[in-house]
C-alpha cells in the first residue's frame, strides 16, 4: 500500500509540475517584470532634475499682477503662448487698468519633450517658480494658464503659492488639460486641477482623446467649446482649438477673469454644470 500511494504522489507530481512551469511562466514572472519596470519608471519619472536656469525669472519688484502661460507637451512657446502673452499685454481690462503688470510667456523645454515624465517635471518646476512668486512681496494677483501638460506647471505653481502666501489672489486656466500623472495615476489632474486657486476656469474640445482634455473638471468652471470649431468648421486639431479660442476670447473680453470679480464669479457659474459654448457669458 505504501508503494501505491508512493507512486500515486509521484505521478501527481510530476502531472502539476508542468501547471506549475506554466503558473511561473505566464503570471509569476510577467508580474514581476511589470513591477519591476514601474518601479524603475517610477524612480526614473521623480528623479531630482534642475530645473533652476527655467524657474529663476526676472520678475519686477513693482509688478502687482502677473500673467503666466505654459505650453504642453512636444510643444514651444512660439505656438500660442507667446500670441496669448502680447494679447494680455495689450488687452485692457477694467479690473486690472490700476495695476502694474508683468506677462510671461514661460518656455520649459526640454523637460516638456517626454510625454511620460512631463506632469511629474512639470508640477516640480512649478513648485519652484511658485516659491519665487511668493516671495514677491507687491504681487496682489495672479493668473496662470496651461495647455496640455503645461497644466502641471500652473498646478505646481498655484500650489506653491497658496501653502506659502494665500494673499495673493490665484486664477488658473486649463486648456485643454492632460489629467495623467506620472504615467500611472490617470485622475490626477481630474481630482486637483482647479483645487488651489480663488478661481479656475478650463476649456475642452470633446473631440480631442486626450485623458481629462474632453470632460468636465470638478473643481473648475468647465467651458465645451467644441461647438464653435464644428460650427464654423475650423481646420485645426481638437487638442489645440481651445489655445487658439481662448486667445481670442481673451481679446474680445469674453472670458471671465478673477481680479476684483471673485464674488461675481462664483455666484454666475457652477462647477457641476458643462457649459457649451457660445452663450451669454459676460465680462
Amino acid at each position: 500500500m505504501r508503494v501505491i500511494k508512493l507512486k500515486a504522489i509521484i505521478a501527481y507530481y510530476n502531472k502539476t509540475k508542468l501547471l506549475r512551469w506554466l503558473w511561473w511562466l505566464t503570471v509569476i514572472l510577467p508580474g514581476i517584470g511589470f513591477v519591476l519596470v514601474t518601479i524603475g519608471f517610477l524612480i526614473y519619472a521623480h528623479w531630482p532634475r534642475d530645473y533652476t536656469d527655467i524657474s529663476t525669472i526676472n520678475i519686477n519688484e513693482n509688478s502687482e499682477y502677473i500673467t503666466l502661460s505654459a505650453h504642453g507637451v512636444k510643444d514651444d512657446k512660439t505656438s500660442w503662448s507667446d500670441k496669448l502673452k502680447s494679447v494680455m499685454a495689450s488687452t485692457q481690462l477694467p479690473q486690472l487698468s490700476a495695476l502694474k503688470q508683468q506677462h510671461i510667456s514661460l518656455n520649459w523645454q526640454p523637460h516638456s519633450n517626454n510625454v511620460f515624465t512631463c506632469s511629474v517635471a512639470g508640477k516640480s518646476l512649478g513648485e519652484e517658480i511658485g516659491n519665487v512668486l511668493a516671495a514677491k512681496a507687491n504681487i496682489k494677483g495672479i493668473h496662470l494658464i496651461g495647455h496640455s501638460c503645461g497644466s502641471f506647471v500652473i498646478l505646481g505653481i498655484c500650489q506653491q503659492i497658496k501653502s506659502s502666501n494665500k494673499a495673493i489672489k490665484v486664477q488658473t486656466t486649463y486648456l485643454d488639460p492632460v489629467s495623467v500623472y506620472s504615467g500611472l495615476f490617470w485622475q490626477y489632474g481630474i481630482e486637483n486641477f482647479g483645487t488651489c486657486a480663488d478661481f479656475s476656469d478650463t476649456y475642452i474640445d470633446t473631440g480631442d482623446t486626450v485623458p481629462g482634455s474632453n470632460q468636465l473638471m470638478p473643481h473648475s468652471f468647465t467651458f465645451d467649446v467644441t461647438p464653435l470649431r464644428v460650427k464654423d468648421k475650423i481646420e485645426i486639431v481638437p487638442h489645440a482649438w481651445p489655445t487658439h479660442f481662448y486667445i481670442d476670447a481673451y481679446q474680445q473680453q469674453s472670458v471671465p477673469v478673477l481680479f476684483n470679480s471673485a464674488e461675481r464669479l462664483g455666484q454666475k457659474y457652477s462647477h457641476e454644470k458643462l457649459y457649451l459654448w457660445p452663450f451669454e457669458i459676460g465680462k
